[in-house]
This record gives C-alpha cells, structure tokens and sequence, in this order.
C-alpha cells in the first residue's frame, strides 16, 4: 500500500464505530500530509442541537491526521498489519497548540480535514491544518486525484469549500498498550 487513499478507515483506525470520525481519505502523501472526509452522524450531534463540535471537529482532525499518517508509517516501518500493531500499541493525543473556529457543521454537513505533518519521530507525530465545509455535491474523489503538495500546504481549494476550523500542532503518540492499561 503506498498511501491511505482509498483505504477504509475502520480498518485503519483503532476507534470504535461510533467514535471514528472519518469516513474516508482522499489524498495521501506519507510523510507530507492527508485529506480525508467525514459528515457527522445523529449521534456526533445528539443533545448538541444539530451542531457538530468544535471538541468533535479537533478529535476528528487528530484522527485522520496524527493517528491515521502515524500509524501509516509505523505500520510500514514494522512490517505488522493494522490488527496486530493495535495489540502492541495504540494512539493518545498528547496536546495541541491553537483552535480557530470560524464557522460551524451541522448534520449531515460533508467536511474535509486537511492536514499538513509538522514533525514525526519515534512514534510521536504533530500535524496542522484546516476543516473546511464541502458546500457543494463536488466528487471528492475526482477533486482531490490531481491535488498536489503545493496545495496542501497552501491550503488552495475552490469555492466549494468554506472554511471552518484552523488547528494548529496537534500531538500524538504511539504508545505500548501495557502503559494505557
């Protein structure tokens, strides 16, 4: 597998079907970077009045960012698929820097992460970025086959998306399970 495009992030992810936050990524550059979707379900936005949270929109960022590109590349440095590098360890967030809210998502409002790697060393990755809002039935999918570095780090979209969320270092680490326990 040379990226997460495409893959499914169930398997991906060690989060349980109702606090996994990404339905699917669209771009993927190891090392660089990723952009992946989610729109929020009833139960992201229950007792919140139709709005997903901020709180939420950080977890899922952390997500599709930190988690996702850093168990990507532990993953390929080990040799282990998915189930067995989760029995070895698992992900925490460890901090983050600055949380900007621009606007907000309600339900069944399609958004996109988009996640620029700051630092990755020994297990431990920080990330940066946006959420954007898809405000329009753009394909994804055919959108982001022709993305490049350069744009992500730019953060050059189209007006079919509006910005939400800036989010700055996010932290986390892969830690031995012996330890969370």
């Amino acid at each position: 597998m040379e990226s997460l495009t495409g893959q499914d992030p169930a398997l991906i992810l060690p989060h349980g079907p109702s606090k996994l936050l990404v339905d699917e990524y669209l771009w993927h550059m190891p090392d660089i970077g990723i952009v992946a979707a989610y729109t929020p379900k009833p139960q992201d936005v229950k007792d919140h009045f139709g709005v997903f949270r901020a709180v939420d929109q950080v977890e899922s960022f952390g997500q599709a960012t930190a988690v996702s590109c850093s168990a990507f590349l532990d993953t390929k440095k080990t040799g282990l698929g998915y189930k067995e590098y989760y029995r070895e360890r698992n992900f925490v967030f460890m901090s983050i820097e600055k949380v900007l809210c621009h606007n907000f998502i309600r339900l069944n409002e399609k958004y996109i992460c988009i996640g620029v790697i700051t630092f990755y060393k020994f297990r431990q990755m920080a990330a940066s970025g946006r959420i954007y809002k898809v405000v329009s039935d753009i394909d994804l999918n055919a959108y982001f086959k022709t993305f490049t570095e350069e744009a992500l780090r730019s953060f050059q979209l189209s007006d079919d998306f509006v910005l939400v969320t800036e989010i700055e270092k996010v932290i986390s680490k892969g830690i031995k399970i012996g330890k969370i326990n």
